[in-house]
């Protein structure tokens, strides 16, 4: 099948990205995490995101999912934590 691609947000993630869920308060912030176990915030209007942390606990673990709630984004990971980060 064909596959449709926006270019306007930069490949910033080094692998698999495997979650993806917009912010229920700004209708121009999104979330994403990655199998190369970072968490990044994004304003679709930029190419680059807002900001970058690590979501896992150790080298070599795959951050699978995110949520936000709170003020807060949770993600999970391969390393059976769920961490929490301030927005």
């Amino acid at each position: 099948g064909s596959q449709i691609a926006d270019k306007t947000l930069r490949q910033s993630h080094k692998s698999w990205v495997s979650a993806i869920q917009w912010s229920p308060t700004d209708p121009f912030v999104l979330a994403t995490t990655s199998h190369d176990g970072t968490l990044k915030v994004w304003d679709i209007r930029s190419s680059l995101p807002l900001h970058t942390v690590k979501a896992t606990t150790a080298k070599g673990e795959k951050s699978l999912c995110l949520a936000f709630g709170d003020g807060f984004i949770y993600s999970g990971g391969s390393d059976c934590v769920v961490k929490k980060f301030a927005l």
